[in-house]
C-alpha cells in the first residue's frame, strides 16, 4: 500500500507533464494520420491526357486500329500480371479500362492503382464503376480521370463511353447526349460502347430458377438502351461488373462482358472464368475481337492478392478508425486521471482526520 501510495504521489506531482504529454502524443498521431489529405493526388485529367496521346499515336501509326478492353482490377496484384502481358504486345496501340478501378473510393486505393497504371507502356482511358464512385463518393475518380462519360472518333470508328456506375440508369442527361452521339456514329463504319455494368446478366436465361441479375437494375432503363443500340446499329457493346467472360448477342446486339483484369473471379465454369483482356482489331470494315486469357495459377498470387487487399484495408480503414480509438483512449485516461485523483484526495483527508 505504501509504494502504492508513493507512486501516486509522485503522478500527481508530475502530471501535468504527464498530460502535456500525452497530448502531444495524440497530436501528433492524429496530424500523421491526417497528412495525406493536405497532399491531393497530383495526377488530374488523365483521360484528356491520354486521349491525346492516343490520336497522335494513331496519326502516325500504319497497320489496323488495335486496342485492348479490360476491367474490374479492384487494387489487385493480380492486375501486374495483366499490365506485363499487355506491354509483351507491341501491336497494341492503347487500353480502355472499363471501371472498378479500386475496392473503394479512398486516396491510397487510388494511389495503389495509379502505381500499377504507369507501368503501363502504352496509353490508358477509364470509364467510372460502381466500386470507384461507392458511397457517393465521385470526387476523386472525377479529379483523377475527368469526365464520367465523354466519345471520341479515329478513324472510321466511334468510341462512346458512358457512366452507368449508379448500377441504375444513365439519367435523363446523359441519355439525351448518348442518343447525339449515336447518330453522329452513323457516319463511321463501326461504333463501340463501352458501360461498366451490363445490360443485362447472361446468366439469367429463360427457365432457370437462379437469377444472378448483375446487371443494370432499372429494366426499363436498360431496354430504352438497349433500342438505342440496336436503332443505331452499334458494332460491339463492351461491359464489365461480372467477373469473367462472356460473348452474347441479345436481341442480335453484340456484346461483350469483360471483368477478368484482377478482381476475385465469380464462377468455376473453365469457359467464361479466368483471368483474361479483350484484344480488337479494326481492319477497314472488318473487326476481330480475341480474348486472351492471363495465367491465374502463378505462384502465390492467391495469396498475394488478400495479402494486398488487407493491406489496404488496413491502411485506409484503419486510418479512419485509429481516430476514434485515440479519443476513447484519451477520454479513458481522462476518467482513470479523475477516478485516482479522487481517491487519492479521500485518502489525504482521512489521513487528516
Amino acid at each position: 500500500m505504501k509504494k502504492i501510495t508513493r507512486f501516486t504521489g509522485i503522478y500527481f506531482r508530475r502530471r501535468t507533464w504527464f498530460r502535456l504529454g500525452l497530448i502531444a502524443l495524440i497530436l501528433g498521431f492524429w496530424a500523421y494520420i491526417e497528412i495525406g489529405d493536405l497532399y491531393p493526388i497530383p495526377e488530374h485529367d488523365l483521360n484528356y491526357q491520354a486521349l491525346t496521346t492516343i490520336i497522335d499515336r494513331y496519326q502516325n501509326h500504319d497497320g489496323p486500329l488495335t486496342f485492348v478492353f479490360l476491367a474490374d482490377s479492384k487494387n489487385s496484384p493480380v492486375f501486374q500480371q495483366v499490365v506485363r502481358a499487355l506491354n509483351s504486345d507491341k501491336s497494341l496501340q492503347f487500353a480502355i479500362i472499363g471501371g472498378d478501378l479500386v475496392l473503394y473510393p479512398e486516396g491510397d486505393t487510388f494511389k495503389s492503382f495509379l502505381r500499377q497504371r504507369q507501368d503501363l507502356e502504352i496509353p490508358s482511358i477509364a470509364l467510372p464503376g460502381n466500386h470507384d464512385v461507392a458511397f457517393g463518393t465521385m470526387d476523386l475518380y472525377y479529379h483523377i480521370f475527368g469526365r464520367m462519360y465523354y466519345s471520341f472518333g479515329l478513324g472510321d470508328t466511334k468510341f462512346i463511353l458512358l457512366d452507368n456506375s449508379n448500377e441504375k440508369n444513365l439519367g435523363l442527361e446523359q441519355e439525351a447526349w448518348l442518343e447525339k452521339e449515336l447518330k453522329d456514329g452513323l457516319q463511321y463504319k463501326q461504333r463501340f460502347v463501352f458501360m461498366h455494368v451490363p445490360l443485362w446478366d447472361p446468366r439469367d436465361k429463360p427457365g432457370v430458377m437462379v437469377r444472378y441479375a448483375h446487371s443494370m437494375k432499372d429494366p426499363d432503363a436498360a431496354r430504352r438502351l438497349e433500342d438505342l443500340f440496336l436503332k443505331y446499329k452499334v458494332t460491339t457493346l463492351f461491359a464489365s461488373h461480372i467477373h469473367a467472360y462472356y460473348k452474347d448477342h441479345p436481341r442480335g446486339l453484340p456484346t461483350i462482358i469483360s471483368g477478368g483484369a484482377g478482381a476475385e473471379l465469380v464462377g468455376k465454369d473453365p469457359e467464361h472464368t479466368f483471368y483474361h483482356y479483350v484484344r480488337v482489331t479494326v481492319n477497314q470494315d472488318k473487326v476481330r475481337t480475341e480474348v486472351v486469357k492471363i495465367d491465374k495459377d502463378v505462384k502465390y498470387s492467391g495469396i498475394k492478392r488478400y495479402a494486398s487487399i488487407a493491406g489496404l484495408y488496413v491502411r485506409t480503414m484503419g486510418r479512419i478508425y485509429v481516430k476514434y480509438v485515440l479519443i476513447g483512449f484519451f477520454l479513458l485516461v481522462l476518467i482513470t486521471d479523475g477516478l485516482l485523483e479522487y481517491l487519492y484526495q479521500k485518502k489525504q483527508r482521512i489521513a487528516e482526520s
